[in-house]
């Protein structure tokens, strides 16, 4: 598990796709752009873009959807969001272990919004959680 950008200080309720956006159209943010044939992989809630892949829209996702059908996975697009499905999970399973490393992530709420960003910054400074530059 390592974190190859993080950045702090938004709300809550502020939408990732927001903030990704953000970074990507900041210069001086010093988001590390994936390199040509790579792709980080985002939920559906944000748009294709390079270097960027989502699942096929209206088309099932996860096993548990395609198994309900007869048949099970039918088709490429099927195949490719049942990959991006248990990729995402790897995914997040790597915050799930960030929190449970870190408990006090889970009851950041008790803090201003400055001390958060720090927190959370620290937790994810730790040397074994961030890839080498």
């Amino acid at each position: 598990m390592l974190f190859t950008y993080v950045v702090t200080g938004w709300e809550g309720a502020v939408h990732d796709s927001r903030v990704l956006t953000t970074q990507l159209e900041d210069p001086t943010s010093g988001f590390p752009h994936p390199p040509a044939g790579k792709y980080y992989l985002v939920d559906s809630g944000y748009s294709n873009k390079p270097g960027f892949l989502t699942p096929f829209r209206n088309i099932p996702y996860h096993l548990r959807d395609a198994q309900r059908r007869a048949g099970g996975i039918n088709g490429p697009t099927e195949l490719f969001n049942y990959r991006h499905a248990s990729l995402r999970n790897c995914i997040e399973r790597c915050f799930g272990v960030l929190k449970a490393r870190f408990p006090i992530l889970r009851y950041m709420t008790n803090f201003s919004l400055i001390r958060q960003r720090e927190i959370a910054m620290c937790c994810c400074e730790d040397p074994t959680l961030i890839r080498p530059s």
